[in-house]
Formats: structure tokens, C-alpha cells, sequence
């Protein structure tokens, strides 16, 4: 059981880091692309009509390419006010309910996102702009997204259930 863990850790690992290596890029992209709109438009009076479009696009992929990653790297924001005055074992329990919560909106957004997905892929929706891009590819990240998100809080709930449970298992004995 332990070596499938460890297993399952590391393909998560290598896929929100795949993940997270897209969005690097993709803000890269984003730079760059701005850049040259702002040369055009100013140098040559030739703006490129795109990039705003795409790089709004961009925005919401960065979000959900990255989240997962950041969350295995404890990089999200978090309010410790109450948490630092807390025991270890209290601390560990509460950031393993707070992770539950987490996972349940990770994995209500992967559901909810393949819903609204589909259906924009069955209507033929497209987004009314300069590129008449369809919708569905556009919030088809946010299930990928929300789904790797609800594993990595799963697992980090785990992690912190069984250090409240060990901390208090030591504290019970003899």
C-alpha cells in the first residue's frame, strides 16, 4: 500500500509539475506577447488585436495549470492567526478538516466544470470576440484543474489526519 502511495505521489508530482511548467510558460508568452502589441502599436501604429483577447484566456489557465502545484508546495495564502497559537496536533487537525473543505471544492469544481464543458462543446458556444474562440476550450482547464486540486487536498488531509492521530496515538500510551 505504502509503495502505490509513494507511486501515486510521484506521478502527481511529475503532472503538476508538467502543469505548473505550462503556466510558467504560458505567462512567458503572455509577456512577450504584450510586449510586442505595445512595440506595434506605438513604433508602426500596427497593434496586435489578439493579445488582449489571449492573454485574458491565458489568465484563467495560469490559475488552474498552477493551483495544484502550489498547493503540494504550501504556497497558497494562509491565515495562521489561531494556527499559531495552536498545539501541533490541534494545528495538524484543523489544516486536515480546513484540506477536507478544500477537496470538496476541488472536486465540485472538476464536476461542475466537466458539466458546463460539455455543454458548451454540444452547443457549439464560442466567445464573442476577435477570435470567435470556442468556449469549451476555454474552461475545459478548470475541471483538469479543479480535479488535480481536489486530489492534492485529499492527500494533504490525509497526511495531516494521520499526524493529529500519530501525535495524539504517542501522547495515549503507557
Amino acid at each position: 500500500m505504502k509503495q502505490s502511495r509513494s507511486r501515486l505521489d510521484r506521478l502527481l508530482e511529475r503532472v503538476n509539475g508538467a502543469m505548473a511548467t505550462l503556466g510558467a510558460v504560458a505567462i512567458l508568452f503572455m509577456m512577450l506577447a504584450i510586449c510586442c502589441a505595445v512595440i506595434m502599436r506605438y513604433l508602426w501604429n500596427r497593434p496586435l488585436a489578439w493579445v488582449v483577447e489571449i492573454s485574458s484566456y491565458l489568465m484563467l489557465y495560469i490559475t488552474f495549470l498552477g493551483t495544484a502545484w502550489l498547493l503540494r508546495k504550501e504556497g497558497h495564502v494562509e491565515v495562521d492567526l489561531f494556527l499559531a497559537q495552536a498545539k501541533p496536533k490541534t494545528r495538524a487537525f484543523l489544516k486536515g478538516i480546513t484540506s477536507l473543505g478544500g477537496a470538496l471544492v476541488g472536486f465540485v469544481l472538476a464536476w461542475k466544470g466537466s458539466l458546463v464543458t460539455i455543454d458548451y462543446f454540444e452547443r457549439g458556444v464560442t466567445v464573442m470576440g476577435i477570435l470567435n474562440t470556442p468556449q469549451y476550450l476555454l474552461v475545459g482547464i478548470i475541471p483538469i484543474g479543479g480535479f488535480l486540486l481536489g486530489i492534492e487536498f485529499t492527500l494533504r488531509a490525509l497526511r495531516f489526519g494521520r499526524m493529529a492521530l500519530k501525535d495524539r496515538a504517542g501522547k495515549a500510551g503507557p
